[in-house]
Formats: C-alpha cells, structure tokens, sequence
C-alpha cells in the first residue's frame, strides 16, 4: 500500500469514506452493548449486536472489493454525470416555438438571451457552455413556467434546486440569480401568478 502511488478519485474516495462512516457507526454502537451482554453470551442482544458488529465490518470491507469499483463505482458516476444537465425531452420545433411565444409575451430578456442561448441552457451539459436564459418574470411567476414545463416535458431530470441553484443558467432580467428559497416558498404566497393566464396560453400551443 506505501509502495504504490496512490491518485485521488473523488468518484472512489468519497463512496468509500461514506461507507466507512456507515460502517464504523454500526461496529461503535454495537461495541458498548456486547461488552454489556458478554457474561450472557445465549442473551438474543449479544445475537443481535454481534450480527451488527459483523455487518459493520461487512460493509467497511466491502470498498476494497472488485464489486465496488467494478459495479458500483461506474453506476455512481453514471448517475452523477446524468444530473450534469436537465436531461429534457424536447423537439427542436418545440423549442423554436416555446422561445417564440416567451418573447411574444415578453417573458424573456432577448438582449441577453438569444435562441442559441436559449437552447443550449436546456439542452446541454451546464459546463459546456456560458449560455443563461434571463427571465423577465418575477418569482411566483418564474415558479409557475418551470412546474408548467416540466409537466409539459415529463421526460426529463428536473428538480427545483438543479434549475435555479445548481446549474447557475437562470437569471433575472437584471443578470442576478433568483434566490432559491423565495422559488420554492413561491407557491404558497402566491398560488396563482400574475403571468398564470400568459403562461397558460403559451404551453397551450405547445
């Protein structure tokens, strides 16, 4: 182990300490109560915590098996680099027309968001490009486009937090970021949107 060089994958080392955390959890917390049941070894908790114990160590040794970096390694990093972008289900004509129809009802800046701008954000991978969509909605209304969206494409990898916070594409007319909390409490305060009936109309004719 000292004699070999040893590279830091984030993709290995992170899994690997979560499940050494999980591991050395389930050995400490069971360690206690089997020193409290040794003199009763027939005691169903010295059972019961050993079989925890065991599982402990099960686990804590399982990161250094093939399985783990062969199998479960690959399928982590598949389903990181899927949240890389919104994964949408879209036609091109589709998108041409929702663009279209966001200008026509002066939803968005089209100084600062162009077509190729526009489809790139939802298209593509959020590092693949420096590309924003800026908004000229407020944030009840901005809310309401997004769950408007993702209802009209289901075939897509959308979340709330991905949208406004983590793929840093959505800006305010102003070129400032919507404050993730004022989105997601949006609703509450404000059920229905100013822009309801444009909005309405616009993913009507979708």
């Amino acid at each position: 182990m000292f004699n070999e060089p040893t590279i830091w994958d984030k993709y290995i080392e992170k899994p690997r300490l979560a499940f050494y955390i999980v591991g050395l959890v389930l050995m400490h917390v069971s360690y206690p109560e089997l020193l409290r049941y040794f003199t009763n070894p027939y005691h169903i908790f010295h059972f019961l915590n050993w079989f925890i114990f065991l599982g402990g160590m099960l686990i804590c040794h399982s990161t250094w098996s093939k399985r783990f970096e062969n199998i479960f390694i690959p399928r982590i990093k598949k389903k990181l680099k899927s949240k890389r972008n919104f994964g949408i289900s879209i036609s091109k004509h589709q998108l041409s027309v929702l663009y279209n129809e966001l200008i026509r009802f002066d939803m968005i800046d089209i100084e600062s968001t162009t077509y190729d701008d526009f489809e790139k954000v939802l298209l593509l991978d959020w590092k693949a490009h420096t590309s924003q969509i800026h908004f000229n909605l407020d944030a009840p209304s901005c809310r309401e486009f997004y769950e408007r969206f993702k209802t009209k494409f289901p075939n897509n990898s959308l979340s709330l937090t991905d949208f406004f916070d983590r793929s840093d594409t959505i800006r305010r007319d102003d070129g400032k970021t919507y404050t993730y909390t004022t989105i997601k409490n949006a609703k509450f305060r404000t059920p229905v949107s100013k822009r309801n009936d444009d909005l309405k109309v616009i993913f009507s004719n979708l």
